[in-house]
């Protein structure tokens, strides 16, 4: 669990009510086995960029309203995630879905995306950062 500080209740707070994902700076990692457990109920898939298989884990969660985290995550993101971080979802009559590489994906309503990073002081481009809580 979380430690119980001022800050890492903030921080929790944050990361379970911000409309944007949450980009967690967690050198310590307890922030990600404080998401581990959190969403463990919901069956939270966690991968990495450049894992083998990673757009279709992405798609099946983006489909299934399940949550994933992408976790150590380097200051470049690939731009083919940039629709999903920036949640550009398009509506065709009462469905939504999102652009994922080469294919459109139903978007679940309860789908949910957790970055980290175990970088402790990252500088992340202003289109990351404006996308990320």
């Amino acid at each position: 669990s979380l430690p119980t500080d001022r800050v890492s209740i903030e921080n929790g707070t944050i990361v379970v009510s911000c409309a944007r994902w949450p980009l967690m700076i967690d050198p310590q990692l307890q922030g990600i086995a404080w998401i581990k457990k959190h969403e463990e109920h919901r069956e939270i898939k966690v991968v990495r960029l450049g894992q083998k298989g990673i757009m279709q884990i992405l798609g099946t969660a983006i489909e299934n309203g399940a949550p994933l985290m992408i976790e150590n995550i380097q200051l470049s993101i690939d731009a083919v995630l940039s629709p999903v971080i920036g949640r550009q979802t398009q509506k065709r009559g009462r469905s939504l879905f999102v652009k994922l590489g080469d294919k459109e994906v139903d978007y679940h309503a309860k789908f949910r995306l957790y970055l980290q990073t175990k970088l402790s002081n990252p500088h992340y481009p202003p289109e990351i950062q404006a996308e990320t809580t």
